[in-house]
């Protein structure tokens, strides 16, 4: 006859069954253990080799430091939505290019130089060495120029400039005449003591290219206290 199982055996089972429980949950929580680490290895060695430094953990801000951020940050507002497009850079164009754009904003054209020649000697008006007229008009437009018949509404000053900026500025000076409807200007350019052996270079040059221009139908030189022969008074075509 078998015999039953008593008290005794009861207890013995249920102690096994608690320590094979126990056991289990060691055995998980040393595996767990060991793929935490695992992980905390591979990450730091990932970090490391991509910054070349140990990795540091980032730390939990203390209570303190919460407190003196909150009290930094009490006045900031956020930005308003502009809805602005931020767009990138524009690249600088080359220096030709700004170079181009920047005379045609001054209104000249850099490519373009007026055709007149510093050699021309423009057949004097009359038997007046000082004036010039446009073939073709009368010896009065000289002594109304003379009068004053036509007041100055222009005047440009070439004091102090070299020969190549005196035929800039003047082709420059005499277009925009032109395109604002002036008829009557002034051109200013010295009575030469400044040059060199005191002969006069911008004086003659300048009155050779006036005679160039289609634009000019007279010229003659001012009056004393207009300038005397430092200048000269010159009459647009409209």
């Amino acid at each position: 006859m078998a015999n039953k199982p008593g008290l005794a055996d009861l207890k013995k089972l249920r102690k096994l069954a608690a320590e094979s429980a126990a056991n289990a949950v060691s055995e998980n929580v040393a595996q767990t253990t060991q793929n935490k680490a695992r992980l905390n290895t591979a990450g730091s060695r990932q970090a490391k080799t991509a910054t070349g430094l140990p990795a540091v953990r980032e730390q939990p801000l203390s209570l303190h430091d919460q407190t003196l951020f909150r009290q930094t940050m009490r006045y900031v507002q956020p930005l308003k939505d502009t809805r602005r497009a931020v767009l990138p850079p524009v690249p600088m164009a080359a220096y030709a290019i700004l170079r181009s754009r920047r005379a045609a904003a001054q209104g000249a054209d850099p490519d373009q130089r007026p055709a007149v020649s510093d050699l021309f000697t423009p057949a004097p008006a009359s038997t007046d060495p000082e004036s010039y007229l446009k073939p073709g008009l009368g010896p009065d437009v000289i002594k109304n120029l003379k009068r004053d018949k036509w007041p100055v509404e222009a005047s440009l000053d070439l004091h102090g400039a070299t020969l190549e900026q005196a035929r800039e500025r003047l082709d420059q000076f005499l277009q925009s005449c032109l395109t604002h409807g002036v008829k009557c200007i002034r051109v200013v350019h010295g009575k030469g003591y400044g040059s060199k052996d005191g002969t006069p270079v911008l004086k003659e040059v300048v009155r050779r290219w006036l005679a160039q221009f289609d634009a000019i139908l007279a010229y003659t030189e001012c009056s004393e206290q207009n300038g005397g022969s430092g200048a000269v008074q010159a009459l647009l075509k409209k």
